[in-house]
């Protein structure tokens, strides 16, 4: 794939994850964990939130990501686990890129920079309770540094 397309389907991803998450001005969940500088791989960001309504229903789910231009990488790799009210668990490793192949950051803002990462699109929530989600770095180091903080952000799927 050439730098261009990598560079267009970025663009396309980031201004449809935008779309997705600014047509509503509240979220059905929101939270910031703050990793100051420093996540370190063995430190889950651990997001919990409660379901109320008894009738099964789909949500997006989807990170904000803030770093400052001294993260050194381009992309993100995050380990997730999704638990529900059952105790299943839902496992992934995911990867984002941050930065285009010229280095440029693909998020804005100057010197931190923002961006919308998509978790989960439609994911059914059949029953009411407490869910979880935990996730950590999966870089090569253990103490990440340039990443600030990561919002969980739930939305209902219409």
């Amino acid at each position: 794939m050439g730098q261009n397309q990598m560079m267009r389907n970025s663009s396309l991803l980031f201004i449809l994850v935008f779309l997705l998450f600014s047509c509503e001005a509240k979220h059905y969940y929101q939270d910031t964990k703050d990793v100051k500088d420093e996540w370190k791989s063995n430190q889950p960001q651990i997001f919990t939130f409660d379901v109320k309504d008894p009738k099964p229903s789909a949500v997006n789910i989807g990170f904000v990501l803030r770093n400052n231009t001294s993260y050194e990488y381009s992309n993100l790799y995050l380990f997730t686990k999704f638990i529900d009210p059952k105790g299943n668990e839902m496992i992934d490793t995911l990867q984002y890129y941050i930065a285009n192949p010229d280095g440029s950051w693909i998020g804005k803002g100057m010197t931190t920079k923002e961006m919308m990462l998509v978790y989960r699109e439609n994911l059914p929530i059949k029953d009411s309770g407490r869910y979880q989600l935990k996730i950590w770095q999966g870089m090569r180091t253990k103490n990440l540094k340039g990443i600030e903080d990561i919002s969980l952000i739930v939305d209902k799927a219409e």
